[in-house]
């Protein structure tokens, strides 16, 4: 049966090795390797079985395909193949008719994964270079940044003791064009740090007045430009809660931003806080802008998804935002959710379970 095996593989023209036994097969493959193994269960001093257990632990073979063939007739030498490693089987009286058909589909479906198996890897590989990348630029523009931004802030305040105003303005141009870089550098070096697990929080505790004042100092200049007016509602504002200050901060400060960049100039935009009726804490941000279609929502929570990416767009930013409220709120184990109806605005909460309240207040206040 081995050299009719053998004949019938020559002739669809494969190369061929036969062994007497598992042992001579087990020493062939240590020499010669192979594509593919096809060895009867019951052999002589090295079974199928034991074959292919060996066959899975030997270093460069590991991956190989192995069809086993089979006389019996229960299931259960096939499901102890299975268990062994074995990746098809054939059952005597084998079909010569199907015999290269069952070879050929076994061998495509190794190279199949095979292939993937590589491109995982160099996609692995590639996601590896980029953080490592991102990592290390973040941290070289950082500290050139810093000094660009602290001399150009003493530049601006000299300037402006002179009262030469023109030069000042040029100065404060150089400040904030580098604040505008070093948070954007600050931005992909989170996201990156956010895709090999969660976010490393300092805790501690602090109010929600503070966080909501954090959160606006960041983008007081563009919503004056936007003529924007902040609508502040604090249920309780000495309310504490147990959180990173700055990353929380941060994640307000996004969806302000968002709601100041996406909504008509000279619109409101309400900020609140809030305990529910299970006593969580949800920080609430609407606004009146043109809002998102219900497709485009998931979309948006990709990195560097934007709702126009063209280069002639007038918004700017990286499309991080929405993804780094959600790595933030995955840190602290809140919830974030985005609501939107277009030309309704959106609607966005970030809800922060009970165990992380301090000072609760008697009230209560649904949200749905």
């Amino acid at each position: 049966m081995r050299e009719l095996a053998r004949e019938r593989l020559l002739d669809a023209g494969h190369s061929v090795r036969t062994a007497a036994d598992g042992a001579e097969a087990l020493e062939l493959l240590r020499k010669e390797g192979a594509d593919l193994v096809i060895s009867d269960l019951d052999m002589p001093n090295v079974t199928g079985y034991e074959l292919t257990q060996k066959i899975r632990a030997l270093p460069g073979l590991s991956d190989t395909p192995v069809i086993v063939i089979t006389a019996s007739d229960s299931g259960e030498a096939v499901d102890r193949a299975f268990a062994a490693g074995a990746t098809s089987f054939l059952a005597k009286p084998i079909n010569w008719t199907l015999f290269n058909h069952a070879v050929m589909f076994v061998v495509r479906a190794s190279d199949n994964q095979r292939a993937l198996r590589a491109a995982l890897e160099l996609a692995e590989a590639g996601a590896r270079f980029k953080d490592g990348l991102m990592s290390v630029m973040s941290h070289e523009l950082r500290t050139p940044l810093n000094a660009i931004i602290g001399f150009g802030q003493i530049l601006s305040e000299q300037l402006g003791r002179d009262n030469d105003y023109l030069h000042k303005e040029y100065a404060d141009y150089v400040v904030e064009g580098g604040k505008r870089l070093l948070n954007s550098v600050s931005d992909m070096l989170l996201a990156s740090d956010a895709r090999s697990g969660p976010i490393t929080i300092n805790e501690v505790d602090c109010s929600v007045s503070d966080l909501v004042a954090l959160a606006r100092s960041t983008v007081e200049k563009a919503a004056a430009l936007a003529e924007t007016e902040f609508v502040v509602a604090l249920q309780d504002g000495e309310l504490e809660i147990c959180c990173d200050r700055l990353l929380v901060g941060r994640a307000l400060a996004k969806l302000l931003d968002n709601a100041v960049k996406f909504s008509p100039r000279g619109s409101k935009i309400t900020i609140g806080a809030a305990l529910t009726r299970a006593g969580d804490l949800a920080f609430l941000v609407k606004d009146s802008g043109t809002g998102i279609a219900p497709d485009r929502l998931a979309q948006l929570m990709q990195p560097f998804a934007q709702t126009d990416l063209s280069l002639r767009r007038s918004r700017e930013g990286l499309g991080l935002g929405l993804p780094l409220v959600q790595a933030i709120a995955d840190a602290h184990r809140a919830t974030f959710r985005l609501d939107s109806t277009p030309g309704q605005g959106c609607r966005a909460v970030l809800l922060f379970p009970a165990s992380r309240v301090r000072g609760r207040s008697q009230a209560r206040i649904s949200v749905a």
